[in-house]
């Protein structure tokens, strides 16, 4: 019976992963404040590896539903290089940018594993102060996303994205929310900015994921916990499936401005985890 409970959390830890992984929420900031309601089935060592296991979850999903769109620039970037055409560049250029937006993050992640520092990825009050953050730059990007008319990625704009998806990795930070609104702010139209920015995650994610795969397969003489198997397994599949859901109803939602209510939710959840951090509820 103590399985089966163990079993279902780990879902649940892998849905609430799905559901706000595409919205600009912040999946890592949901998974620490979830595993403190659960009571800490899993150990801050081992919650990393997960959130790596159901993010790779996230970024099949987030591949089926931009899998036109991959096969497009794919295409376009083979026929623009090897067939000369010309009329291709726009596809080998965005490709490019998404190449050049990904290495900031990808450097500073690898520094961050290689160090352990990680570990330290799973602080509530990081989390609760982080959402705030979130939820006040939501706020501003409905502001503003009537102004942002622009609609082509540029150099300055993969920089510049590319440079906020390094603090988008800690937790409570909209990785999402956070490149958008450096792109909104820059006058590139929201709906744009958000697909560069689920690009960009593409090759930061598969990066992630072979490094968690490194650590779940390699021998630990220090570890002191076996590694569940099922509920990753049970994780994978919850977040797959509920990554492509929220996908596909958040870009409906922004095609009609409703930005500003994760805005409204972040900034609720945030003082929620604050009170329950002052009294005493939550631990840090």
């Amino acid at each position: 019976m103590e399985k089966v409970i163990e079993f279902i959390k780990y879902l649940m830890l892998g849905f609430v992963q799905g559901i706000t992984e595409p919205l600009p929420v912040s999946s890592s900031g949901h998974m620490v404040i979830f595993d403190q309601i659960f009571g800490h089935v899993i150990s801050p060592a081992a919650m990393n590896n997960f959130q790596i296991a159901v993010n790779f979850a996230s970024l099949l999903a987030i591949i089926i539903y931009y899998r036109h769109l991959l096969k497009e620039l794919i295409v376009g970037c083979w026929q623009f290089l090897f067939k000369k055409n010309k009329d291709q560049k726009p596809a080998f250029l965005y490709l490019v940018y998404i190449i050049l937006a990904t290495i900031p993050a990808g450097i500073v992640g690898l520094i961050i594993k290689l160090m352990d520092w990680d570990q330290y990825f799973t602080n509530i009050l990081v989390v609760g102060i982080s959402l705030l953050i979130t939820g006040s730059l939501l706020m501003w990007i409905a502001k503003k996303q009537t102004t942002a008319l622009r609609e082509t990625i540029t150099w300055k704009d993969a920089l510049l994205m590319g440079g906020a998806q390094v603090v988008g990795l800690l937790p409570g930070i909209s990785r999402s929310g956070i490149t958008s609104a450096v792109g909104v702010s820059n006058k590139l139209q929201l709906e744009k900015a958000l697909r560069f920015s689920f690009m960009m995650y593409i090759p930061a994610s598969i990066a992630a994921a072979f490094l968690g795969v490194y650590d779940l397969i390699k021998p630990d003489t220090t570890a002191t916990e076996p590694v569940f198997w099922l509920g990753y397994l049970g994780g994978f599949l919850a977040s797959l499936i509920s990554t492509y859901i929220a996908i596909t109803v958040f870009f409906k939602l922004v095609k009609h401005k409703n930005i500003k209510y994760f805005g409204f939710y972040c900034l609720a959840v945030a003082t929620i985890v604050l009170i329950l951090i002052a009294t005493g509820v939550f631990k840090w």
